[in-house]
């Protein structure tokens, strides 16, 4: 029997989980710092991958250290302005502008003079841009938490670059477990420097970080992974889009979240920037 119908119905899962992820933040946002948030849930991530990886760690020389603790660096930026936006806008916004990801890649490759994007990826990226102004604009003012999220979007997006130019001999599991120590260690600092730190002090709060970081962080990872070797990159790339379709549902059914009719507009025209961008690069097939 295939296997990929599986790996599809796991993908797609871990979609689902990213999107409410948003919500789960927004909640747990009202009794806990971002700082304490984001250190809680990737201190939590780290150590469940660890049992999967000490034995490979003492073989890492100091190039794998230095590449997964710089990658894992700016992760923790994009995490920091992505955590502090959701406590500060609606969880579908936070979703939808998150989604802009796969738009800045292309981007922030051309800055650094790796290529030039395609007619298809300005277009995506004009159409995208145009709904992320009837999303977030009110007048002429950009929401704090809106700006906040779109700052992640690009922190995303640089390290999704950064991982494909830092060559380390470490595995891929093995790297994921540096980045998400880093970013818990650096969230641990920032929150102890600022006096935030603190622990989940209810159920609800508890539940969530623990979603959060054992089945949206470490178990999401070891899913895509998984995926990504079987699935056609095409099918990878049209279910992670569904993502930011994910936390408009959750927002809309769990955080009370309602779109007037222009921002209704604007997310479609994220999306579609979104797929008209995204699958352009997908169509080329993975290199062994």
């Amino acid at each position: 029997m295939s296997r990929q119908p599986l790996w599809l119905a796991a993908l797609v899962l871990v979609t689902a989980i990213w999107g409410w992820s948003f919500v789960a933040k927004h909640d747990s946002l009202a009794t806990l710092s971002a700082s304490a948030l984001n250190a809680c849930t990737f201190l939590l991530a780290a150590a469940s991958l660890l049992p999967f990886v000490i034995r490979a760690l003492p073989r890492l020389s100091r190039r794998d250290w230095a590449g997964g603790i710089s990658i894992g660096a700016v992760l923790f930026l994009a995490f920091t302005l992505q955590t502090s936006g959701v406590g500060l806008t609606t969880p579908s916004n936070a979703g939808f502008i998150t989604g802009l990801t796969s738009v800045f890649t292309p981007l922030i490759l051309f800055l650094i003079g790796q290529g030039r994007p395609s007619l298809r990826q300005a277009i995506g990226t004009l159409i995208a841009l145009t709904g992320l102004g009837l999303l977030s604009l009110e007048g002429f003012s950009l929401h704090v938490g809106d700006l906040l999220i779109l700052g992640c979007a690009v922190g995303f997006a640089s390290h999704v670059v950064m991982l494909s130019r830092i060559r380390t001999a470490a595995s891929a599991q093995t790297s994921a477990f540096i980045q998400l120590s880093t970013v818990g260690v650096l969230s641990l600092i920032w929150s102890q420097a600022t006096g935030d730190f603190a622990l989940p002090d209810s159920y609800s709060t508890l539940s969530a970080v623990v979603a959060i970081a054992l089945l949206g962080t470490a178990l999401a990872y070891y899913i895509q992974t998984g995926a990504q070797a079987v699935l056609a990159p095409r099918t990878v790339a049209l279910v992670l889009i569904c993502e930011p379709v994910f936390s408009g549902l959750f927002g809309y059914f769990l955080a009370g979240d309602r779109f007037t009719a222009v921002q209704f507009f604007g997310a479609l025209l994220i999306l579609g920037g979104i797929v008209i961008s995204e699958l352009r690069r997908a169509a080329v097939p993975a290199s062994a």
